[in-house]
């Protein structure tokens, strides 16, 4: 179980966002509206980059390179391996059904002829799950990409890139520019970057107690005001 769920966090951690999104705590300021021609040239824009069903899409087609890809690495490293490509002490990963001298693979395999089977289907079901919850919110991404677009570009611009996005270099453009950030290229580069960033976060911790240490120590919560998120009095 303890495996299972190592392996379920690391692989998410290495996908890319959406899955990652920063959760939301505060509403954010109120922007001024942007200015209804602007909005208008501004839809059609996004209509050829991000048409509905385009989280889907990115979802389905890098959770199988991406997490996939990611397990199948981790399957064969050595628990004191995967604890220092996650940034983890030496012994965070010792199990009592773990060997040092076997891989995360082996061990799993061992103790659940089914697990890779199971992983599997755990992760494409999460991957699915995940891209009908963010299906739903895509209709207010396409509102704030519509007013991002038109706050920085003009009528004229947003003209341009309506004009070039009708040619069929500009189509082919359009329909998978999203898709090719999430692409093999970009992916590799990504979970190149993980354990990287990983092995950095004690560090940047650091830098970061050290930089705010003039402040007073945070309010302590009680188990409710844990729960509910409110500051103790």
């Amino acid at each position: 179980m303890m495996l299972r769920h190592a392996l379920c966090a690391a692989a998410l951690l290495a996908a890319p966002t959406p899955l990652l999104a920063e959760p939301v705590t505060e509403a954010p300021a109120a922007l001024p509206a942007p200015d209804p021609a602007r909005l208008v040239a501004a839809r059609p824009v996004i209509d050829a980059l991000w048409p509905l069903g385009t989280y889907a899409r990115v979802m389905h087609a890098t959770m199988d390179q991406v997490v996939q890809g990611t397990m199948m690495r981790m399957f064969d490293m050595k628990p004191h391996e995967f604890a220092k490509n996650m940034g983890l002490p030496a012994d965070a990963t010792k199990a009592k059904d773990v060997h040092p001298d076997e891989t995360l693979g082996q061990a799993a395999d061992r103790a659940d002829p089914y697990f890779r089977e199971r992983m599997r289907i755990t992760m494409k079901v999460m991957g699915d799950e995940m891209a009908t919850l963010m299906t739903e919110i895509e209709p207010g991404v396409r509102d704030a990409l519509t007013a991002s677009y038109a706050r920085r570009f003009s009528v004229a611009e947003l003209g341009d890139l309506q004009r070039f996005f009708a040619t069929p270099t500009g189509k082919a453009y359009a329909s998978d520019s999203m898709l090719l950030m999430m692409g093999p290229d970009m992916v590799n580069a990504m979970q190149a970057f993980v354990p990287k960033m990983m092995q950095a976060m004690p560090k940047i911790m650091a830098h970061v107690a050290d930089a705010t240490k003039h402040l007073p120590p945070p309010p302590k919560k009680t188990s409710t005001d844990a729960a509910t998120g409110k500051d103790a009095k």
